[in-house]
């Protein structure tokens, strides 16, 4: 069976038919990646509750929390930078709920960019609301209307590493300008840039991992196929458990 991998979207506004309405959105890349590494995508719009969230992770196999704007800083306690651009608060709750309930419930998780930062702050975790004024320079942003490109090097970790052996040193797509300050609680930072910033974090057991680039940009699938795995380990296992008292009743509704 291949297992059910939900996608957090974009709420933003699009033009339907010439009408410009609000929608729920993602770039196609996110879905293509999950279809071709084995999974099932489904898209998860922003504005639930934490009761909506819990429900709705309870019957994933693996979630995405993808790209996009700038989270809050009121939601890790820090005063808002010049250049933070945090416009989108009900996709904000929605994704720290998934990400809190996915943590606590055990369901693999893979957060990108921005997803790698909600899964952080869901932690507890701290963001640099500028790159740039830490590294001095804006490779990590990339080009207004596309991506960049630079390189990473995993250093440590062990799910990581198990996916990109240890000490690789390859290049991935980027468009950023926030990154990942102090890990939150259960999470450890295990590949970083030249530069220092952190490129990937991960907790120490479970399925939970963060990346700063964005691999559906790229030709490497090997995190998503990972995810996938993970999924499909899930799935099977919620198969086993719902067999003894699913199956009977049904006959027996039969």
């Amino acid at each position: 069976m291949r297992p059910t991998i939900g996608i957090t979207t974009y709420h933003t506004h699009a033009d339907w038919r010439g009408w410009r309405e609000e929608g729920a959105l993602l770039p196609w890349t996110y879905v293509q990646s999950i279809r071709d590494s084995g999974g099932n995508p489904v898209l998860l719009p922003p504005g639930g509750t934490r009761t909506d969230a819990e429900d709705v992770v309870s019957v994933l196999d693996g979630i995405v929390i993808a790209g996009g704007g700038d989270i809050d800083p009121i939601r890790y306690g820090a005063v808002a930078h010049p250049k933070t651009e945090a416009t989108a608060p009900d996709r904000d709750e929605w994704e720290i709920a998934i990400a809190d309930a996915a943590i606590r419930m055990n369901v693999p998780i893979l957060g990108i960019c921005r997803g790698m930062q909600v899964v952080n702050v869901a932690s507890g975790g701290t963001l640099h609301q500028h790159v740039p004024d830490l590294v001095g320079h804006e490779v990590h942003t990339g080009p207004a209307d596309g991506f960049g490109r630079h390189k990473v090097r995993v250093i440590t970790g062990e799910l990581l590493r198990g996916i990109l052996p240890g000490g690789e040193y390859f290049e991935v797509p980027t468009h950023h300008h926030q990154a990942v300050d102090m890990p939150g609680a259960g999470l450890t930072a295990v590949a970083w840039a030249d530069d220092g910033v952190i490129e990937a974090i991960e907790s120490a057991t479970g399925f939970t991992l963060g990346v700063q680039w964005h691999p559906e940009e790229g030709d490497d699938m090997r995190l998503f196929s990972a995810l996938v795995r993970a999924g499909e380990l899930r799935a099977s296992q919620h198969a086993v458990e719902s067999f003894p008292d699913t199956v009977p009743d049904l006959l027996a509704e039969a």
